[in-house]
Parts: structure tokens; sequence; C-alpha cells
């Protein structure tokens, strides 16, 4: 039986998880459609990738929901924020019910290492057909959290970290080349990003021998889903005004640099697991030592810990240890981990192994983040966007709230208003429209 699963979308860090689930379950025999919902900003390499390796959709929910061929699809993957998440899965099955389509399996995951706030992520998760996750760490805190809950019936499986096809062996050396994969936010503070830059600087200077190539989050037009004030590049011209020959940004894709590098040095990225997926020696920086902030706390057991001040020299940070194989197991990063196993969890709900009712997520004493919204809750919550003139998130939560009430004539003509594009109009519309009274 072939497989055809929709993954679901938005920001830059999501579509790049779907990609690589889409390129394993193709490898396995499965069909894959992405759809990235229109998102400003997203970032053209990331959406010429998609397109290249397979069916690529643009649409937005209210029009995916919509669309007829949905109803092709096995199961469809939902890759997006917490609250997001907790809408699509009301959203489509309120869709479903109306139009008496029958449902598809509903499956999420995590777009890299879950650094901090797991419970809440969770929180957002539950109701959901599967919940992917990394590893034997992820499963045995989700067990932990829902031991003893009525949640405790939620299904998941364990889809592991690594995230691409190792390229083929090569007798070709690699070059003496470090890469440091940016993170947005990590760390946040801009001494700190100063600092880290200034850091690479002084190795690459007791390096003459090797190129130092910072590989940026995105580019400088581009967005990404966590906010930063200063691109990379401007805070390399701020920390060192002119850098050392060997020191360089590079926005060639990671994939390729970490087929021909040496070294790839992080603060906490999951690119640590696509440099091992490559052959290339991957190294966390330790300098700013083990903070929640930062994430590092998840890479402790690792054996994988530098100081990039402290050492002599890129040769020496080369022969460091390799990775502690028991922590990579406990992490996901193993062979018995990957998307051979979702095709496997979503072969047993399509066939009945599995009781598919809907997981209850009401119960008296218990609130979770993704039980559905009432819909005074998202008329009320349209209302304040529409106080912030932010028309876009007034029509998404109207567009909900009229799947709970599709008879209400009131919910449908505040929605006709605030998608009226033209603005004298929308709020001549507004004023006549009704809202919801206090």
């Amino acid at each position: 039986m072939t497989l055809k699963l929709l993954l679901v979308a938005d920001s830059d860090s999501q579509l790049l998880a779907c990609q690589a689930l889409a390129d394993a379950v193709r490898a396995l025999g499965g069909a894959v459609t992405v759809n990235a919902i229109p998102k400003p900003g997203t970032p053209a390499g990331v959406l010429g990738a998609l397109e290249r390796s397979g069916p690529l959709w643009a649409m937005s929910t209210t029009r995916l929901l919509a669309d007829p061929r949905l109803e092709g699809f096995d199961a469809i993957g939902v890759y997006l924020t917490g609250s997001k998440l907790a809408e699509f899965r009301s959203t489509y099955r309120l869709s479903r019910q109306r139009q008496r389509q029958p449902l598809r399996p509903l499956f999420c995951g995590f777009n890299g290492v879950v650094l901090e706030r797991f419970e809440e992520a969770i929180a957002w998760r539950l109701g959901y057909d599967l919940i992917c996750l990394n590893g034997p760490r992820d499963q045995a805190r989700l067990d932990l959290l829902l031991r003893h809950t009525p949640f405790q019936a939620q299904r998941s499986v364990i889809t592991g970290l690594a995230r691409n096809r190792p390229a083929p062996a090569s007798s070709k050396a690699r070059e003496r080349i470090l890469v440091f994969a940016e993170q947005v936010v990590m760390p946040a503070a801009p001494h700190e990003r100063r600092r880290l830059v200034q850091m690479l600087a002084r190795l690459s200077r007791r390096s003459p021998d090797w190129q130092v190539l910072i590989k940026p989050r995105v580019a400088a037009h581009e967005t990404t889903f966590h906010a930063v004030d200063t691109h990379i590049s401007a805070t390399l011209r701020e920390a060192l005004g002119s850098p050392p020959a060997n020191l360089q940004l590079s926005y060639e894709p990671l994939p390729q640099l970490l087929q021909r590098s040496r070294l790839l040095a992080t603060v906490s990225s999951t690119a640590l697991f696509d440099a091992l997926d490559f052959g290339c020696r991957p190294v966390v920086v330790a300098d700013f030592g083990l903070r929640q902030d930062l994430g590092t706390p998840f890479f402790a057991a690792s054996g994988l810990l530098r100081s990039l001040d402290a050492s002599e020299d890129l040769d020496a940070l080369e022969q460091g240890s390799d990775a502690d194989p028991a922590w990579l197991h406990w992490v996901g990063y193993h062979p018995e981990f990957s998307a051979a196993n979702l095709l496997r969890a979503l072969t047993d709900l399509a066939g009945g192994v599995h009781d598919s009712a809907p997981l209850q997520l009401s119960h008296p004493g218990y609130v979770v983040n993704a039980a559905d919204l009432s819909t005074n809750q998202l008329r009320r919550g349209a209302e304040a966007a529409i106080r912030c003139r932010d028309y876009d998130e007034a029509a998404r939560l109207l567009e909900i709230a009229q799947l709970h009430r599709p008879d209400n004539r009131n919910i449908g003509r505040r929605l006709a208003a605030v998608r009226q594009r033209n603005r004298l109009l929308r709020r001549l519309a507004l004023l006549v429209t009704p809202g919801l009274r206090a």
C-alpha cells in the first residue's frame, strides 16, 4: 500500500522539517505533497528546494480545507506553531463534518530538538491521531506528563533525528573548513552575539590554514519565526570591523557545506544531527555555559561540548571525542528511529488496528491548550484583532467561528467586513455590522 501524505507548514524551520520528512517518506515508497501556507519573507531557497523535490502547494488553511483534492490523501501532517496546531485540528474536523466527508488521520511533530517547554508543546498537540517524537527521551517525558490523566491514551511514534540520507562515500579528502551554524536567538543578547563572532575570529587567526564559514539562518532581507534586531552580517561588521581573510559568511546550502567540511560548530542547533548525517564532526560551543535559554543542557551528556576560546587552534578542536552512543540513542539519533515507524503507525490506523475515535480533550478538572475554543472566545479574539487592525487574524478566527456556527448571520457579516481590502469600505462595513456584544 502506497501512502499518500500531505504536509502542512508555514515558517522556514517547519518547512525544512517537512522537506526532510518528505524525502524520507519518498525514499520508502510513499507519496508526499507539501502545502506551504503563504507567509511574507519565507526564504525563496526553502520554497525552491521543496518545489524541486516534489509537489508543492501554496494555499491558506481556509482554501486548503475547501480543496476537493484533500480527499486523495491517506493522512495529513501538520507542522505549525502551538495555537495554530490546535486550530488546524479543530477546523479540519469541523470542516469535514460540515462537508460530510470522512476524517483522515492527523499527525504532528517537532521541527527539531525540543530544548524547553516540552509540556506546553504537548499540551497544544494533544488530540492528534499521532504525535511524532524525536526519541526515547521525549517518549519518557510524554509518558510521565500524561500518566494518571484522562489523556494517557494519546498515541505517539518515535521518528528520530536523522533528517538526511547520507551522501555516498567519497575518496576526496574533506576541506579544512569549520562551519558555524548560526541560530537567530541563541544567544539573543547583542553583546553575546558579538562575543561569539569575536571568538570565531580569534580561532580563525590561530588557524590560518583553515577557513571559518558562518552560515546565517536567513539572508538579511528574509524573515524567520524568531525575530532578531540585527542580522549576523551587521554583527560581524560591528564586532570586527575588518574580519580575518579566512572568516566569511556563506549562503551555500548547509547540506552542501557539511558534505565537504571537517567541522560544524553550533550552540544548540539541530544542524548538529545534519552534520552527523553527512560525516562532518560536530562541536557544541561551551563558552557560554549550560544555560536553559541557550538550550545547551540538552547536550550536557553528548561528549561534544568544547570551548572555542580555550582551543589552541582548529586542528586541536578537530581531535575531540565523538558523540556518546548512549546519548545519541536516548535523544533519537539511531537507525531504529525513522520515518518508517510513522508509515507503519499510519498503516495500522488506516487498517483499523487501533481505535480511531478522537481523544476527548474536555474533562472536569483538566485544562489543556489544545481544547477547542468556544464560538464566543473566537469572536472575542476577532474583535481584539480588529481593534489592533490585524484583519487577517480577525478573518482567521471568524472563519473558525463560522465553522462552529454556520447559520449565524452576524459572524458571516463580520467576516465579510474584515475581508474587505478597501480601507474605507472595510471601515464602513465594520461600523454597520454587529460585533460580539459583551
